[in-house]
């Protein structure tokens, strides 16, 4: 399962990418993973998985509030 500590970590990394440089790290756990440059779309799409799976996982849905009036028959 992922964190938002993880997804902030990706989304710097494609910063940092995305400024030139060449080889950037991510750290997880006991796991690190280097990305370079050419693999920007991988970084991309584990970003879009872990925010899908952040947004199953804990976020509630907003409550939705409608707002209904009628005059009604004079």
């Amino acid at each position: 399962m992922y964190s938002s500590e993880y997804l902030s970590q990706v989304e710097q990394a494609i910063q940092k990418l995305q400024s030139g440089e060449r080889v950037v790290s991510i750290a997880y756990g006991d796991h690190v993973v280097r990305y370079a440059e050419v693999q920007i779309n991988d970084l991309l799409n584990l970003r879009q998985r872990i925010k899908a799976e952040l947004k199953i996982a804990g976020m509630k849905p907003k409550r939705k509030i409608v707002f209904s009036t009628s005059k009604g028959i004079l």
